[in-house]
C-alpha cells in the first residue's frame, strides 16, 4: 500500500481524505490480486555479463570473438582500438541539443531526448474527481466477469507498469499471445497495444475489460458494478453530477487516471537536464553508443524514446508455431505485416522479458541479438507475399562484449 501512494504522489493526484479511504479500500484488495501473479521470468544479469560470458566460451567461437578489439574510428571519439573517454567527457556536455549527433536513418523522424512532460493539475474539482475515480477503477477486479483481474493486475508500477510475465494471464488464470505493454507511453500514443488496433485510451480499456483473455467482462456488466458501489458515488457525483455513470464516462474516467502515468525520475533525467558527471565512465560510452553506433535512436527517440511507430524486427514467426503478424492482423494491411508498436525505453530495465512475445528474460542476451540484426525471416517475397519484411533500421552494429555491456548499463540506467 505505501508504494501505491508513493505513486501517487508521484503522478500528483490531489484527493480529499474521503477518496483516498474510497481509493485505498479498492486498492488494497487488487494488490493482492497483482501480487498473487505468476512469478516473473527475468534473469537479472551481473554487470559485464557479455563480457564473462566470451570470456568463458571455447576459443574462436563467435560469442568468444566478441572479446575483439574493433574499430570506431568512423564516429565521433572512436579510435583504431576502443573509444577516447576524455572525447566523450568534452563531448557529453550541457544538454542533449549539444551533445553529437546520433546516428539516424535518412529520412526518419526522430526527437532528441528531452525530460517527460509533466503531469498537468486538473484544472477543477471535477476533473480531480474524474483522476480519482480513473485511479480506483484501475485497481477494481471488480470490472472483470468473477472479480479476478484488475487493470493493475498487468500494469504494476514496480515493473514500469508491466506485469513481470512472459505472457500475460487474464481471468481463470488464460494466457494471452502477447505480454503486457508498459503505460509510460501510452499517454501520447494515438495508437495503443502492441497492433495499435486501439485508437484511444477509453477504447483501449473497452477492450481489455471484454477481451476474454484479459477481464473476459461485458460493458454493461462492468459499469453495473462500479454504479453499484456506494464508495463511489461521491466521485461521481463530483466529476459527471450523476449518482449512476455510462460506459463511455467509466472508460474515460479509467483514461484520465492513465494520461497521469509518468516514469521515475532517474540518473538518465538529470544526464538529460545537463548533468553528466554523474554517469561512470562504462555509462557514458553507453549513452554515446545507444546514440551513435548502436542506432538505437532510428526507433527510440523523444522523452519517452519511442516513435510511437510499428517496425518489424523479424520476430513474427511467420509460418511457425508461435506466429505472430502484429498489426497486420487489426489492418490487413500487407505493409503491416510483421510489425509491433515500439515500446517506451522509460524503466526500461523493470519491465522484461522483453519483446511482444516475452521472448527474452535476460537484457544482454537481448543485445547480443540486436547486435547481428535481429531475427529472420526466411522465404521468397516474389512466391509468398505474405512473408514480413524486416525494418529497413535493423542492422547488425558489430560492437564487442565490452559496447555490449556499456550500452546495458545505460539502458539500467533509464
Amino acid at each position: 500500500m505505501a508504494a501505491l501512494f508513493t505513486y501517487e504522489k508521484k503522478v500528483k493526484i490531489n484527493l480529499t481524505k474521503s477518496m483516498r479511504y474510497m481509493c485505498g479500500f479498492v486498492c488494497g484488495a487488487a494488490i493482492f490480486i497483482v501480487a498473487s501473479n505468476a512469478i516473473a521470468q527475468v534473469v537479472r544479469a551481473p554487470a559485464n555479463a557479455t563480457t564473462k560470458l566470451a570470456k568463458e566460451a571455447a576459443p574462436n567461437t563467435a560469442v568468444a570473438r566478441l572479446l575483439n578489439v574493433v574499430s570506431n574510428e568512423n564516429f565521433e571519439c572512436g579510435m583504431q582500438a576502443g573509444w577516447d573517454t576524455p572525447c566523450l567527457r568534452e563531448s557529453y556536455q550541457g544538454t542533449p541539443e549539444h551533445w553529437p549527433r546520433p546516428v539516424i536513418d535518412s529520412g526518419k523522424f526522430w526527437q532528441e531526448m528531452t525530460g517527460v512532460p509533466d503531469v498537468q493539475p486538473p484544472a477543477n474539482a471535477k476533473d480531480a474527481a474524474k483522476r480519482a475515480l480513473g485511479a480506483a477503477l484501475f485497481f477494481d477486479p471488480g470490472l472483470s466477469r468473477k472479480g479476478g483481474v484488475a487493470c493493475a493486475s498487468c500494469h504494476q508500477s514496480d515493473k514500469s507498469f508491466g506485469d513481470g510475465l512472459a505472457l500475460s494471464v487474464g481471468e481463470d488464470k488464460l494466457m494471452g499471445r502477447r505480454r503486457a505493454q508498459t503505460l509510460f507511453a501510452a499517454p501520447f500514443a494515438d495508437k495503443l497495444f502492441w497492433d495499435g488496433r486501439a485508437g484511444s485510451l477509453e477504447e483501449q480499456s473497452k477492450g481489455s475489460i471484454q477481451n476474454p483473455f484479459e477481464m473476459n467482462n461485458t460493458l454493461d456488466t462492468a459499469v453495473a458494478h462500479v454504479n453499484a458501489q456506494p464508495q463511489y458515488k461521491t466521485l461521481m457525483n463530483t466529476a459527471y453530477g450523476l449518482q449512476s455513470i455510462s460506459v463511455d464516462d467509466m472508460v474515460a474516467a479509467i483514461a484520465s487516471f492513465v494520461r497521469t502515468v509518468r516514469p521515475p525520475k532517474t540518473v538518465a533525467d538529470q544526464v538529460i537536464a545537463g548533468d553528466t558527471k554523474v554517469l561512470t565512465d562504462q555509462q557514458l560510452l553507453g549513452l554515446h553508443l545507444f546514440r551513435t553506433k548502436a542506432r538505437c535512436m532510428n526507433c527510440h527517440s523523444g522523452p519517452l524514446l519511442t516513435d510511437n511507430e510499428f517496425h518489424d524486427i523479424g520476430l513474427s514467426f511467420y509460418s511457425r508455431r508461435n506466429q505472430d503478424l502484429g498489426r497486420f492482423e487489426a489492418t490487413r494491411d500487407k505493409d503491416d505485416l510483421g510489425k509491433f508498436r515500439t515500446p517506451s525505453l522509460r524503466g526500461v530495465i523493470h519491465a522484461g522479458p522483453w519483446m511482444h512475445n516475452g521472448l527474452f528474460p535476460d537484457m544482454p542476451g537481448l543485445m547480443r541479438l540486436y547486435n547481428v540484426g535481429m531475427g529472420v525471416v526466411g522465404g521468397d517475397p516474389a512466391k509468398d507475399p505474405y512473408i514480413p519484411s524486416k525494418s529497413s533500421h535493423m542492422k547488425a552494429i558489430q560492437l564487442n562484449a565490452q559496447e555490449i555491456d556499456a550500452l546495458v548499463e545505460w539502458l539500467r540506467v533509464l
